[in-house]
């Protein structure tokens, strides 16, 4: 019997994330990157004191410092931290630009991207099922650009800037709130260099200033950690596949939020392609059961 606690923390916490482009939207037209950088910036301040307070949560400072014992770990921060930031940076321009179904689109993929990954990168084998799941979802994604005269980018840049993330960090074998820690820790020296340019140069940084403003700044970390953590606190308690599968609340909750609250339309060619896609995701997770019994009954 799945545990009701770890339940309600997986599904609160994608759904949590699916409502951050309804905050990216009260911002306005605020520079993608400050969005950015006050989200890693609050972020490490809020984990800070998680790290210090709550070491049963997070392992201590121990963890952090066990976790850059090594230089491999300190390069595979380098690249999470790198590939984080482009993730952000692209999803806020996604929202800001009103491609909202295009930035579902990819959360929606990216679990499968991640097998393919899991393919070529650390050499995984695929059942039959499986594949027949990835060639569907790959026919939406087709359907999807022949209908928009190209590449669906930032579907694309979203899922495998997201999906590298999540293999290089489960290489790396860090518990996901001490990474998320250090990552933000990495580029808090750049978030606040990039604010004293803007100041610098006259810009108001805070988003205009204000008491609002900073206090939607700081709301900024609020918004990344506290999901993190529901969701970490999920993962812990639940099968891996019914944790995945949760995860889809959170493209689907950009649907709605889209149709609903920004208004967008989508045309029947579109919900075509996402037919597809939702399709081989049935196929993928439908078989993953069948075929963990067929391999520990082997």
């Amino acid at each position: 019997m799945l545990n009701a606690r770890g339940l309600a923390c997986a599904v609160l916490a994608p759904l949590l994330w699916g409502f951050v482009p309804i905050y990216i939207s009260v911002l306005g037209d605020a520079d993608p990157l400050e969005i950015v950088v006050h989200r890693a910036l609050w972020s490490g301040v809020i984990l800070l004191v998680l790290v210090s307070v709550a070491p049963s949560l997070t392992g201590g400072l121990q963890a952090v410092r066990a976790a850059l014992s090594t230089s491999r770990l300190r390069l595979g921060f380098a690249l999470t931290c790198g590939l984080v930031t482009f993730n952000w940076i692209i999803f806020v321009y996604a929202v800001q630009s009103r491609q909202l179904f295009e930035a579902a689109l990819g959360y929606f993929i990216y679990p499968l991207f991640t097998v393919m990954l899991g393919v070529v990168l650390l050499r995984e084998r695929l059942d039959r099922w499986a594949w027949v799941a990835i060639c569907v979802v790959v026919a939406g994604v087709a359907l999807k650009a022949a209908n928009v005269g190209g590449l669906p980018w930032v579907a694309l840049a979203l899922a495998s800037s997201f999906g590298f993330y999540g293999v290089i960090r489960k290489r790396m074998g860090i518990d996901p709130l001490i990474g998320i820690f250090i990552e933000t820790v990495m580029l808090l020296p750049l978030s606040v260099l990039y604010l004293w340019w803007r100041h610098s140069t006259g810009t108001v940084i805070f988003f205009g200033g204000g008491a609002m403003n900073v206090m939607l700044a700081m709301f900024a970390g609020v918004i990344t950690v506290v999901p993190l953590v529901l969701y970490h606190a999920g993962n812990r308690v639940l099968p891996i596949t019914v944790s995945s599968l949760l995860y889809y609340v959170n493209p689907t909750t950009h649907m709605v939020v889209g149709l609903v609250y920004f208004r967008l339309s989508i045309p029947l060619w579109e919900w075509a392609a996402f037919g597809l896609i939702w399709s081989g995701l049935v196929v993928y997770f439908s078989t993953r059961k069948r075929q963990s019994e067929r391999r520990s009954s082997a």
